[in-house]
């Protein structure tokens, strides 16, 4: 069985679509060479420091047969499946979605391919298809709304028994540094109720995997540090992550009112790293939720 992977020229349109309104988005982060490298980073150092190293990490062992099928949704850079197919035999497929095609690699495995497709509506032919589906931090992307219809359509291309695998984040952290870190976080929250964001997800997720039909909903929380005395190196690297967020969303989070200028914008960054350096406990919660489709239904 093929998977149906869109021509260039259908992506060109589907590109035009995302910029004349055609997919409706909410999505807070740029599609440029800077926000590429910084997501390739960013994969990288949350497979480590999260997923201690592994890029399948679903509970109990998840057996990959030849022309077993594996989707990434919001693929993004598609680093992740590139990291995948480096450790899995090529007789097994990567297919990765996204409603933007602006980073999307140029040169890839031939057993990966992409396709332009928003997570909320995906083709009916890839019903019962994947025997894994990965997903990282579309905590910017989607409303309550569209998180059911995602995971809808999540479970319906999966294969009988096959899993989910995400992660996500957002504003509400358990401890903060100080002021600083406050000022920023809530300002974060701010910016994605504008939207008609999600800021609390990885609160609710579990549930709302549980009302799509998943079973065996499982969900781990990983605190990494933003203190210097935690893992002075993963902490430099988290550090550098997360400021890397706030730098990358500059433009949607002065829309907020929260900020009267860059300047103040890149001044609060300032100060909230400073509180980090000068604290001793403060960390970030990451939530990796993972859910299986029935063997029956």
């Amino acid at each position: 069985m093929s998977v149906e992977v869109d021509s260039r020229e259908q992506l060109e349109r589907n590109l035009n679509k995302e910029t004349d309104g055609g997919f409706s988005t909410a999505y807070i982060l740029p599609t440029d060479e800077p926000e590429r490298n910084r997501l390739n980073e960013q994969s990288r150092f949350m497979t480590r420091a999260v997923f201690g190293g592994k890029l399948i990490s679903v509970p109990g062992s998840l057996e990959l047969s030849p022309g077993d099928k594996i989707l990434e949704s919001a693929t993004g850079t598609g680093i992740w499946m590139l990291d995948l197919a480096q450790q899995i035999p090529s007789t097994i497929s990567l297919t990765g979605i996204d409603i933007s095609i602006r980073l999307f690699p140029s040169s890839y495995p031939s057993n990966i391919s992409f396709a332009s497709h928003s997570v909320t509506d995906l083709p009916k032919s890839w019903s019962d298809r994947y025997k894994l589906v990965n997903q990282r931090l579309l905590t910017g992307a989607l409303t309550t709304e569209q998180w059911r219809s995602a995971l809808n359509e999540l479970k319906r291309v999966l294969k009988p028994g096959g899993w989910i695998q995400f992660m996500e984040t957002g504003p509400t952290p358990e401890v903060y540094s100080g002021p600083a870190m406050k000022r920023m976080v809530d300002s974060w929250a701010a910016l994605y109720r504008l939207r008609g964001l999600v800021p609390e997800i990885q609160n609710i997720l579990g549930q709302l995997l549980a009302d799509a039909g998943f079973v065996d909903v499982q969900k781990r929380t990983v605190p990494l540090p933003l203190s210097p005395g935690m893992k002075r190196e993963e902490y430099e690297e988290h550090k550098k992550n997360i400021l890397g967020f706030f730098l990358a969303a500059k433009q949607p989070f002065l829309t907020t009112g929260q900020f009267g200028s860059e300047n103040e914008f890149q001044g609060a960054l300032k100060e909230m790293e400073q509180e980090w350096d000068a604290s001793e406990d403060c960390s970030w919660e990451w939530a990796v939720f993972y859910a299986m489709k029935p063997e029956l239904e």
